[in-house]
């Protein structure tokens, strides 16, 4: 028994001797400079604060038609007003005149389903009459486009005034809290603007560029409040009418039959709609407090972050020495934006939901425009707001391999801009597009000075 026992420990031994053995040749036929070596590093960042001067007036959906005024101490005022025209039924017919065709009112219809700001403060809105000039439907406006080159605003031009709250406190809860209730404001136009827009000639209906040499739109604003913003999704120009025609009953009597109808024009996209932006009170507030920076979507306030691309390459030279930047692989290299001050009150201004770090010298394009060809081009990252952490967190490596590896670059630094970006999607949730917010949203970030947690690049690198 003692023989077996012993047997089988030196048969034991023998196999683990083979197996250390062989580990061992292997690493002695694998050279040294073959070896994988791997280098965690943290980067500190510098940051200032930027504001860019005025962003696309298109509003070209829903989350992009914004009315009315904001004050806030901290990020200053926002006003935003329309310069909108309307699209006709294109080859309308009226009835013939033999139908005594009347006009009945003339209504203006704005449409949302949410709003920023005071449900209850009144604001009032004033609208006017384009008297000079209407957008030009392939120009790309900017938010600070010149309100004169289309209007005269006097006295003269001014169709009228509404004032409204936020929240219609006119009409029950229950009829609010219906899912067939929109909330609508609704502008009846005097019998005057009524009648004078009847008569616009018929044969302007012959296509939208008739109708506009007739009818060249409406300037929107308000005039009083700086309590609200309304989002507005459709705006719809009404003309109600009524005719009659004589026919007879089914007993063959003789009688008059009246009919009430209307017709829309749409402020669609086959017309233009843009949204003139005024800001103040926050230009002051920037870059005099060097621990932050100032992230306001409807203001333009964008932080400006210094990819500091020589100090990275000396970094990585100097842990990996010998080694080509071009066999060098960063795995991971993560921004943590750190919003701070914050407010969690009901009334708060809502955090950014999704950034866009995108290379400065892209912004004046995508602002205009818009589109996925930085990020598919791995020029920017898409970052999100995590609300479990409390922060917007950034994987930047493909950018940062690509401009790492690339030896046409000379710069020893690239600026970014932090953008607040609406992403649209397909039908089938795929994204198609990033397009810049124009809804009211901020926060304050920790900058790169920021002594409690300053702006910082944590990088993970390997190279043989």
């Amino acid at each position: 028994m003692r023989l077996k026992y012993l047997g089988c420990c030196i048969l034991f031994s023998v196999i683990l001797y083979s197996c250390n053995k062989a580990n061992s040749l292997g690493l002695e036929i694998q050279p040294q400079d073959d070896k994988i070596a791997t280098s965690v590093d943290t980067i500190h960042l510098q940051s200032t604060d930027y504001l860019y001067s005025a962003v696309s007036a298109q509003c070209i959906d829903s989350m992009s038609m914004i009315l009315g005024e904001y004050y806030n101490n901290k990020y200053g005022m926002v006003k935003a007003d329309l310069v909108v025209q309307f699209a006709p039924p294109v080859n309308y017919e009226f009835p013939p005149a033999a139908y005594n065709v009347q006009p009945d009112s003339l209504v203006l219809f704005m449409f949302y389903r949410s709003y920023f700001g005071s449900d209850s403060e009144p604001m009032e809105i004033s609208i006017y009459e384009l008297n000079k000039s209407t957008p030009d439907y392939h120009t790309q406006y900017l938010t600070d486009f010149n309100l004169s080159q289309f209007l005269d605003i006097n006295q003269s031009q001014l169709l009228g005034r509404k004032t409204i709250t936020a929240v219609d406190y006119s009409i029950s809860a229950k009829e609010r809290e219906s899912k067939s209730y929109v909330p609508t404001v609704k502008y009846y136009f005097s019998d005057t603007e009524k009648q004078r827009f009847f008569n616009v000639p018929h044969s302007a209906y012959k296509s939208v560029g008739d109708f506009i040499n007739n009818f060249k739109g409406l300037y929107i604003t308000t005039s009083y409040g700086k309590s609200t913003l309304l989002y507005l999704f459709e705006i719809d120009l009404k003309l109600f009418y009524h005719y009659s025609y004589k026919t007879k009953t089914a007993s063959g009597k003789d009688t008059t039959q009246t009919v009430n109808t209307f017709v829309n024009y749409p402020a669609s996209k086959d017309v233009r709609q843009i949204n003139r932006i005024v800001r103040s009170g926050l230009a002051e507030k920037l870059n005099k407090r060097d621990s932050v920076n100032y992230l306001v979507s409807t203001s333009g306030a964008y932080p400006k972050i210094t990819m500091p691309l020589g100090r990275i390459r000396e970094r990585i030279a100097s842990k990996m020495p010998g080694k080509d930047i071009r066999d060098i692989f960063v795995n991971s290299a993560e921004i943590v934006f750190e919003p701070t001050e914050m407010d969690f009150s009901k009334k708060a201004i809502p955090s950014p939901a999704t950034l866009l770090i995108i290379p400065g010298s892209e912004v004046g394009d995508f602002i205009k425009t818009g589109s996925k060809k930085a990020y598919k081009n791995d020029d920017a990252q898409v970052i999100k707001y995590s609300s479990a952490k409390k922060s917007y967190a950034a994987d930047v490596s493909r950018m940062l391999n690509k401009k790492l590896k690339d030896k046409t670059i000379t710069d020893t630094s690239i600026d970014y801009l932090l953008i607040p970006v609406d992403i649209y999607t397909d039908k089938n949730g795929e994204v198609i597009e990033y397009r810049i917010t124009k809804r009211f949203a901020a926060a304050v970030i920790r900058s790169g000075k920021n002594a409690y947690s300053p702006l910082r690049l944590t990088m993970v690198y390997s190279g043989f």
